[in-house]
C-alpha cells in the first residue's frame, strides 16, 4: 500500500513515499510556497544540505530515546532519503568503519554495512534478526554515551559515570569510575559524556546529582584529574583533529577548549539547546532542540558548522515524527546499505 503526500516549503519540495517497511523519501527542489505535511515525518532543509553530504559522501544516523526510533539519512542524486526503525527501546548508536553499534537499553549488538538491501523484508522479522537471543548484556547498567573502535565498544554509564571496555573478543571490564578520581569521590555522578583518543578514553564528562546549581565536571583519563574547563554546563565531549570540542548549554553551541588549561579557545553558536554532535573533516553537525520558525514549538534540528569560521552551512528541521535527536553519528554512505534488512549484519554470536 503506498501512500503519497507533497508540501511545498521555502527550501524545496518535500515527496514522501511510506511503504510496510517505514521507508521514506524525501526529493528537494526549489520552491517559494509551503502548506503542512499530514505524513508521518516532516522535515524542512536547506538547500546546501544535499550538496554538502553527496560532496563527503556521508550517511547520517541518528536516535531518539523518547521516541524509540533509528533513522539514516543518505543522499541519491537530487534526494534526501530517510529510512526509519521503530527500536523496542530507548537508544544508542555509534560506527567505526563498516561496523555499526546499536544499544537498546541494556542490549547492544554489533552490525556489517553492506550492500545487500532487505527492504522488503517485514520490520518485525528484521528486528528479531537484528537482535538475536545470543545478544551481550549490560546487565542494570544504562549507557549515557559509547564509542566503536576496531577492536573495543567503550561505555559511559548513565547511572554512576563509569567507563567499560567491551573488547569484541573477550567479556566486559571496568575501565575508569568517578571514586578512581580524587575530585569526584563522596558524590553521586551523572556520565554525559565519553571522548576517545587514539582509541582510547581521554574525557569524560559528568554531572553531580542532588545539588541546587548543576555541577559539570570534565575529567582527563590521562592524569586522572579534573579539567577546569570555563564552561558551567556542558555535555559530549568529543576529540577532533587535535581539538576538544563540548556542546554548551548555557551559550547554546558547541566550544573548543584549550586542553591544557580548559579556557575556551572558540565559540560557536547554534540555533536552539545542543543535544548530540558529531564531526567530520572541517564540518560539525549539531542537533539541537530549536523553535520552530512556523509554529514556535521546540523540535529537533540539525546544524551543520564550518568549524573554521563558525559559520552554518547547512540545517535540517524536523517539524513532526521525532520529538528530540539523543544520537548522532555518520559513516560513509555505501550504495545499497538499508537500514531494515540485510543492510545491518549480525557481528556478535
Amino acid at each position: 500500500m503506498l501512500r503519497r503526500s507533497v508540501a511545498f516549503i521555502a527550501s524545496g519540495i518535500i515527496d514522501c513515499e511510506h511503504r510496510k517497511n517505514r521507508k521514506s523519501k524525501i526529493t528537494s527542489w526549489l520552491a517559494t510556497m509551503k502548506t503542512a505535511l499530514t505524513h508521518d515525518i516532516e522535515i524542512r532543509y536547506s538547500r546546501e544540505l544535499a550538496p554538502l553530504l553527496r560532496r563527503n559522501s556521508l550517511m547520517l544516523c541518528f536516535c531518539s530515546r523518547q521516541d524509540r526510533r533509528l533513522l539514516t539519512l543518505t543522499v541519491t542524486a537530487e534526494e534526501l532519503e530517510i529510512e526509519l526503525c521503530t527500536l523496542p527501546g530507548p537508544g544508542l548508536l555509534a560506527f567505526a568503519g563498516n561496523t555499526a553499534a546499536v544499544a537498546v537499553e541494556n542490549q547492544i549488538q554489533l552490525f556489517r554495512l553492506d550492500a545487500q538491501p532487505w527492504c522488503d523484508r517485514p520490520r518485525e522479522r528484521a528486528w528479531w534478526w537484528l537482535f538475536p537471543n545470543r545478544s551481550r548484556f549490560l546487565g542494570a547498567l544504562g549507557a549515557a554515551d559509547m564509542d566503536l573502535t576496531d577492536a573495543d565498544l567503550w561505555l559511559q554509564s548513565e547511572a554512576d559515570g563509569g567507563v567499560v571496555q567491551m573488547p569484541l573478543t573477550e567479556p566486559m571490564r571496568p575501565f575508569w569510575h568517578p571514586q578512581d578520581c580524587s575530585e569526584t569521590t563522596g558524590g553521586e555522578w551523572q556520565g554525559c559524556g565519553l571522548a576517545l583518543d587514539q582509541s582510547r578514553p581521554a574525557y569524560a564528562a559528568l554531572s553531580r546529582l542532588r545539588t541546587r546549581t548543576p555541577q559539570c565536571h570534565l575529567i582527563d583519563l590521562s592524569v586522572n584529574r579534573r579539567l577546569p574547563v570555563s564552561l558551567t554546563q556542558f555535555h559530549s565531549p568529543r576529540l577532533h583533529m587535535g581539538e576538544l570540542w563540548l556542546l554548551d548549554t548555557v551559550r547554546p553551541g558547541i566550544c573548543s577548549v584549550n586542553r591544557q588549561t580548559g579556557a575556551t579557545a572558540a565559540h560557536h553558536g547554534i540555533k536552539g539547546i545542543p543535544t548530540a554532535a558529531t564531526f567530520q573533516g572541517s564540518s560539525g553537525f549539531v542537533a539541537s532542540q530549536a523553535a520552530d520558525d512556523e509554529t514556535g514549538t521546540l523540535q529537533p534540528r540539525i546544524s551543520v558548522l564550518d568549524l573554521r569560521t563558525g559559520l552554518a552551512s547547512g540545517h535540517l528541521q524536523f517539524v513532526r515524527g521525532l520529538s528530540r535527536i539523543d544520537s548522532l553519528a555518520w559513516t560513509a554512505d555505501t550504495s545499497g546499505v538499508r537500514l531494515t534488512g540485510g543492510g545491518l549484519r549480525a557481528a556478535w554470536t
